[in-house]
């Protein structure tokens, strides 16, 4: 095991500068604006407020540790540089993320160009383009992925163990989502005793301890804040999985996804996406289905039941969570994510050799399943025109500048994406004089 996890290390480097690298070459845009909270809440509060008042303050009904971390440190640059800053810090964050992935992820999928592939999803995700991308506002639903990978997965190094388990706590100190990974770690408190180990995982505790904080946070000092959403319907939620999370990540040249919550009449182009998701939807469950009994077959009972978890718990939370509180695009990246893993697995389990002479025959499948997924990431790689249009950060500092000179005021606003509101920095003068 020791000399497996040498072996992991320069490609967990690999992994993370893949991660950082596609998220500039998918977000080139980044580094030179702001996306709406990151600067109108985040860095603002930092600014007004300092590090420890702003972590006070809870934002949508709960606390935001990571974010908050990020627009705190971005408050220590020259304002020129505030935009490019903000992507540096979240792109570390998000390389963090893809090298944690690959590491954890060994106990389900073997072959490491599926496990690199995997650690690099959270920035090549269809779906991650549409608002989540390279912004802090968003990044809680980009680390429920890693952090279920680390349930789920195993640690073989005390610096693994260490890395792992501090991710998940900011998962959890940074969202009460993380409740949802609850089923992931009973998962792996049963496996680790079943492979005869009598403690509990350092990550599981310390999930555990982030995700309890949160939630001791948001009932009994932010209680109040944040109520459950509006016209919530069973029809709707279940089509927007289809056609949000299995249609637009996994069907090539899928339309663009919006905010739409498509409360109107229905037409008939929506009954055709809904009939075509479903069909993939069926395909994709054959497909799953066939994966497990080869799993099964060849002895891999923990590996398939560990699959099937992640699986169910990611449309779960879609389900759960469009019920209760929302279904905007950004709810989707951890349901895609458990799709991708297990379709990953799958792939994996049908290429096996030895399963009654029939290689050939899986592998060719394990190859389309691969495809699919390739020509579905790249068909989608522009972002959203939510990310991408509007003005840019050093614009915006000149023509505060200017109006500090010209005016003679004590502050001036700059606006920041996205441009469907107006968010807005409002700046001290005396910043320009520095």
């Amino acid at each position: 095991m020791a000399r497996v996890a040498e072996r992991d290390q320069p490609v967990a480097a690999i992994a993370a500068l893949a991660g950082g690298g596609f998220l500039f070459l998918r977000a080139p845009f980044a580094v030179r604006n702001l996306y709406a909270e990151d600067g109108a809440r985040f860095f603002q509060d930092a600014l007004d407020l300092g590090l420890l008042e702003s972590f006070r303050h809870s934002l949508a009904g709960y606390y935001h540790f990571v974010p908050r971390s990020i627009g705190f440190l971005v408050t220590l640059v020259p304002v020129s540089a505030v935009a490019l800053a903000n992507f540096i810090f979240v792109a570390l964050v998000v390389g963090w993320a893809s090298s944690t992935i690959y590491l954890s992820s060994g106990s389900t999928l073997r072959n490491p160009l599926s496990r690199l592939s995997l650690a690099v999803s959270v920035t090549l995700l269809p779906i991650v383009g549409f608002e989540s991308i390279a912004s802090s506002t968003n990044l809680h639903f980009i680390l429920l992925c890693p952090t279920a990978v680390i349930l789920i997965g195993e640690q073989r190094t005390r610096w693994q163990a260490v890395s792992g388990t501090l991710l998940a706590v900011l998962c959890g100190l940074s969202t009460p989502l993380a409740i949802a990974l609850v089923p992931l770690s009973v998962f792996r408190v049963w496996r680790d005793r079943h492979m005869a180990s009598s403690r509990v995982s350092a990550a599981v505790v310390g999930w555990a301890l982030g995700t309890a904080t949160q939630l001791c946070l948001v009932l009994f000092v932010a209680r109040g804040s944040r109520g459950l959403g509006e016209d919530r319907s069973v029809e709707r939620t279940v089509f927007l999985l289809l056609d949000r999370v299995l249609g637009y990540n996994f069907i090539p040249f899928w339309p663009s996804v919006n905010s739409d919550s498509y409360s109107g009449s229905v037409s008939a182009q929506l009954v055709s996406r809904a009939v075509l998701c479903g069909v993939l939807g069926v395909l994709v469950g054959l497909v799953l289905l066939k994966a497990g009994r080869a799993g099964i077959r060849s002895g891999e009972h923990l590996r398939v039941v560990a699959t099937a978890l992640v699986l169910c718990v990611g449309v779960g939370f879609w389900l759960i969570a469009g019920m209760l509180f929302s279904t905007e695009p950004r709810y989707g990246v951890f349901p895609a994510f458990g799709i991708l893993w297990a379709l990953l697995v799958a792939s994996e389990l049908l290429a096996t050799p030895g399963l009654q002479g029939r290689f050939i025959k899986s592998n060719l499948l394990s190859i389309g399943v691969w495809l699919l997924l390739i020509t579905a990431f790249a068909s989608h790689w522009q972002s959203s025109e939510l990310r991408r249009l509007g003005p840019n950060w050093s614009d915006g500092v000149r023509a505060a500048e200017i109006q500090c000179v010209s005016a003679g005021g004590s502050t001036a606003s700059i606006r920041v994406l996205p441009m469907t509101a107006d968010w807005r920095v409002e700046l001290p003068c005396e910043l320009f004089t520095k």
